[in-house]
C-alpha cells in the first residue's frame, strides 16, 4: 500500500524506496498481471497474483517451499465461535421489549421516581 501523491519526505536517513518508484514498479508489475491493483480514497493497494509469487521466487532464487505468510494456514485457535457452533438466533432467551423500557422503576427522568425540574413551591419572581 502506498500513497498515490508523489511527494517525498525531506528526511535524507529514510531508508524505505520513494513513493514514485514504487509505484512505478507496481505499475510495471501490473501490466505483466503480476498484482492486481486496487486505488481507494489516495491509496493503492496492490495484491500478488500466484504468477507474481512464481515470477519473485525465480527472480530472487527462491525455493520452491516458500510461501507468503499471508497463504499459510493460520495455526492459532479462532477467537470468535464459529456460526454453526453458535446457537440459533432464536434460542437466545428473553431479551425484553418495550415494556421494560417504560416499567415504572424508581429513578431517573421517566422512570417514575423523583420527577425532574422544580418543587411545588417554586415561585419565580421578576423585576
Amino acid at each position: 500500500m502506498t500513497s498515490s501523491t508523489t511527494r517525498t519526505r525531506a528526511d535524507p536517513r529514510s531508508i524505505s524506496p520513494r513513493n514514485p518508484q514504487v509505484i512505478k514498479l507496481m505499475q510495471s508489475f501490473t501490466s505483466k498481471e503480476l498484482v492486481k491493483e486496487q486505488f481507494s480514497w489516495r491509496y493503492y493497494y496492490w495484491y500478488l497474483t500466484n504468477e507474481g509469487i512464481e515470477y519473485l521466487r525465480e527472480y530472487l532464487n527462491l525455493s520452491a517451499d516458500v510461501v507468503p505468510n499471508t497463504l499459510k494456514k493460520s495455526t492459532r485457535p479462532p477467537t470468535r465461535p464459529m456460526a454453526d457452533e453458535r446457537a440459533p438466533r432464536g434460542d437466545r432467551g428473553p431479551r425484553g421489549g418495550r415494556e421494560g423500557y417504560r416499567s415504572e422503576r424508581p429513578g431517573g427522568f421517566g422512570r417514575g421516581g423523583d420527577k425532574a425540574g422544580p418543587g411545588g413551591n417554586f415561585n419565580p419572581q421578576f423585576a
